[in-house]
């Protein structure tokens, strides 16, 4: 579920990195003097930076290296394809009609077409649900809305917890077996009493189809920020990669910077979009095996080749804890790095990794 972070959040995670990119674009399209040296290319090339709305906040796109014309047009087939993902997954909103081939059009009970890229997001998002024996997947849209994730909670009363009965009900509508899937036909069956939520893969999706079409327009070097996903690919504006700078959590000593070349991190706080019931507070994040809100979790981070893998992997190992997660990660290959920062949020929490040591950092 891919995790939506907070305007300050998103801001502390772009700082260091767009004020550098600012500058060097700058410099990059500055005129030219007749009869005057040309200006300085920065290292990566000249660069081409824009932002737009997207899943709840800002999307950031940058490609380096393309004449002013291709870069304009890569950069705006990249935003095409996140605007096609983002509508795809949605849920159907209130008098709206549903987007066709997306989440919204889908019949419980029926085999529906799908657009074949919400189909393989789903076979994906599926097969993460597999791995993390059924805690993060993507039938969760009945849990969360029981708990009030996203509108008001159903089936509860207002300001209360959700009955013993309606979470047993929404725990088995989240089961990983439930939803049928077929790529090569781009065929759903969603069941009855499933509601599908692509929080915690959408984004790192999207990030993903954008990556592949500034690819297939040319571009060889660049960075996409969607919702928590950051998808990195070529040599960044140095050439040792592309600078990332995570938020600063509470407890910490500031920002994690790390270099991305050819991956994707993606950041689950817990704090991003709290459950508050009663008084008490609680983690967005459900394990989807319980009903239940995460607990002794404050944030965790993963970095992956993909985005949909890192953004589902943060997710899934917020939910499952850093022993359990750990266990299971040992399966993976190529080996992902995840970090947890572990405790209630009130005090310093404890840093535990797996294989997060061997990212680059500056």
């Amino acid at each position: 579920m891919a995790t939506p972070a907070t305007r300050s959040g998103e801001r502390a995670w772009r700082a260091r990195a767009a004020a550098a990119v600012l500058a060097a674009a700058l410099a990059a399209w500055a005129p030219v003097a007749p009869g005057g040296p040309a200006p300085a290319q920065p290292p990566g090339g000249a660069a081409l930076r824009r932002t737009a709305p997207a899943f709840g906040g800002v999307a950031a796109v940058e490609v380096r290296g393309l004449p002013p014309a291709a870069a304009a047009a890569a950069v705006a087939a990249a935003f095409e394809e996140i605007g096609e993902i983002e509508r795809l997954t949605a849920p159907a909103a209130g008098g709206d009609p549903p987007a066709a081939g997306g989440v919204a059009a889908l019949v419980a009970g029926a085999p529906a077409r799908v657009d074949p890229r919400l189909a393989r997001l789903l076979e994906r998002a599926r097969s993460f649900c597999r791995w993390s024996k059924g805690a993060h997947g993507p039938l969760g849209g009945r849990l969360y809305r029981l708990w009030g994730v996203g509108g008001a909670p159903a089936g509860a009363a207002s300001g209360g917890r959700p009955t013993p009965a309606a979470l047993a009900a929404a725990v088995e509508s989240a089961r990983c077996e439930r939803l049928a899937v077929d790529p090569a036909t781009a065929t759903v069956t969603l069941p009855e009493g499933s509601v599908v939520d692509l929080t915690g893969f959408a984004a790192g999706f999207a990030a993903d189809r954008a990556a592949d079409a500034l690819r297939a327009a040319g571009a060889a070097n660049g960075v996409l920020e969607v919702g928590t996903v950051v998808r990195a690919f070529g040599p960044g504006p140095e050439g040792a990669g592309w600078p990332v700078e995570l938020p600063a959590f509470p407890g910490t000593d500031g920002p994690l910077r790390l270099l991305l070349r050819d991956q994707a991190v993606a950041v689950a706080a817990g704090g991003a979009r709290p459950i508050v019931i009663a008084g008490d507070r609680h983690a967005g994040f459900l394990d989807q095996r319980t009903g239940r809100p995460a607990e002794g979790v404050v944030a965790t981070a993963a970095a992956a080749e993909l985005g949909i893998d890192a953004e589902a992997l943060a997710v899934a190992s917020f939910v499952l804890g850093s022993r359990e997660a750990t266990f299971l990660l040992g399966a993976l290959k190529p080996a992902p790095a995840v970090l947890w920062l572990l405790g209630t949020g009130a005090g310093r929490p404890l840093l535990t990794s797996h294989h997060w040591s061997q990212l680059a950092t500056f």
